[in-house]
């Protein structure tokens, strides 16, 4: 899966979830989510969840203090590290 499948795939979970408008601005790929309100201390529980049920990852509490976290860029090369470590680890 490609990186930019999995921000579209972020992305619109995010929006859905977390009823963002369509037109707003200041939401991007690389925003705070959580330090713009995109995000709250609730809503981490559903994204994490998500990210871990899409994308058949888990995601050990090093990577929920990771800074790449806090965006849907830096989730996206998140999601591929783990795939990858996943794919190695099959390949043993």
């Amino acid at each position: 899966m490609k990186k930019k499948e999995i921000q579209e795939k972020i992305e619109t979970f995010i929006r859905s979830c977390f009823n963002l408008r369509a037109d707003d601005p200041d939401f991007s790929h690389v925003c705070d989510l959580f330090e713009n309100g995109y995000v709250d201390s609730f809503g981490i529980v559903k994204l994490i969840s998500y990210l871990e049920k899409e994308f058949k990852v888990s995601l050990d509490e090093e990577y929920l203090y990771d800074e790449r976290f806090l965006t849907i860029d830096g989730q996206s090369d998140i999601v591929i590290e783990l795939m990858d470590l996943r794919y190695a680890e099959s390949q043993r």
